[in-house]
């Protein structure tokens, strides 16, 4: 009996992974779907019946892609600057757009100001915490010379910000993403196999 119902756990790790993310990829989806092909008919009436499944979120991703290579453009930058300042004097959507944006950020990796992945050393001890600076000049920091460290928790969603004297951390290479992975997991899991190395041609 213990044989069985090994094997069949075996089965739900092998399995559960691939159900939950194809699962969540076509909410996703279909989600985004819908979205875009609401927009299009309030944009297009006409336009609804030329779409197929899944044309609502491809227009979608194309049209962000898109804004992203107008931020090239110094005219369209300054129209979202404009938009900005348009919502900072709105006072719920000021704090619900500064949220959202910081995030975004945050996973986008821009290692100068937010999303660097870092150790961070308890004073007085070799033990070391994982965790995310995601500002050089935190706000709410007393004093001069700290940084602002997430500290994410395993097997939960949440953590904590610190603010510490900047050289108590010290920068990792990884991304935010891979760093988020190991603290959720409690860095459980098989280790990175090593890189394969190039064998001496035979003499």
């Amino acid at each position: 009996m213990k044989k069985l119902v090994r094997t069949f756990l075996t089965g739900v790790v092998v399995v559960a992974p691939f159900a939950v993310t194809a699962y969540l990829i076509w909410w996703a989806g279909t989600a985004l779907d819908r979205l875009a092909r609401g927009a299009i008919a309030v944009l297009a009436p006409g336009a609804g019946r030329f779409l197929f499944p899944g044309a609502g979120a491809l227009v979608l991703v194309v049209s962000v892609y898109l804004v992203g290579l107008l931020m090239r453009v110094w005219v369209f930058r300054w129209t979202v600057r404009l938009l900005e300042r348009l919502f900072h004097h709105l006072p719920v959507v000021k704090g619900l757009y500064d949220s959202i944006r910081d995030v975004l950020r945050l996973f986008g990796g821009d290692a100068a100001q937010m999303g660097q992945v870092v150790r961070y050393r308890l004073p007085g001890t070799q033990v070391e915490l994982l965790g995310i600076r995601t500002s050089t000049q935190p706000r709410g920091a007393s004093g001069s010379g700290k940084v602002a460290v997430f500290l994410p928790m395993s097997y939960q969603f949440g953590g904590f910000t610190l603010y510490v004297p900047a050289e108590t951390v010290s920068p990792i290479d990884m991304t935010v993403e891979e760093a988020l992975k190991i603290a959720a997991t409690a860095d459980a899991g098989p280790a990175p196999e090593p890189a394969p190395q190039d064998q001496p041609a035979p003499q």
